[in-house]
């Protein structure tokens, strides 16, 4: 039976892996398409300046694609409800846990290693937080990240 098959592939001009590669080259397709903040798409001025339009887009980009790639409410729940937190206080005096924001993401990632839409707030999170230096640039930083969830809800991101 397997030798039969061995043929056929060979017959039909198709090898037996061919349609493991078409489809690992459709995923790394799929893959390019995250709007990565490493490649230019993000900008520091964003947290230590102001927002402008490049901000909204990426935001819409990034949101879709969390939403499309397994990211849920519950899994950034508490970080989102922390950064809130902060905000609502003096950066200065939540400094400490802001800093501790970073290992918190990285251990919901840890829980979830295979969820893509996470996988990319987390290289978000961890380039923008490294901008944040005064409570001016905290706050563009929750605008950021409100506008990047916003669009996550937008898309059909779930709790």
């Amino acid at each position: 039976m397997q030798n039969y098959q061995d043929r056929n592939y060979q017959s039909s001009g198709f090898n037996k892996n061919s349609q493991k590669q078409d489809f690992r080259e459709g995923q790394y397709r799929e893959r390019e398409e995250i709007p990565r903040p490493s490649k230019g798409d993000y900008k520091s001025l964003w947290i230590t300046s102001s927002a402008d339009n490049a901000l909204v887009d990426y935001a819409e980009k990034a949101g879709k694609f969390m939403a499309k790639r397994g990211l849920t409410n519950s899994k950034i729940r508490s970080i989102y409800g922390e950064i809130k937190r902060i905000q609502m206080s003096e950066f200065e005096k939540e400094k400490s846990a802001f800093i501790l924001l970073k290992p918190k993401v990285a251990y919901a990632l840890g829980r979830d290693v295979n969820n893509d839409g996470l996988k990319l707030f987390k290289e978000i999170f961890d380039l923008s937080s490294t901008d944040v230096t005064n409570q001016k640039s905290y706050q563009n930083f929750c605008n950021f990240m409100e506008a990047i969830l916003a669009y996550h809800k937008a898309f059909g991101g779930k709790d």
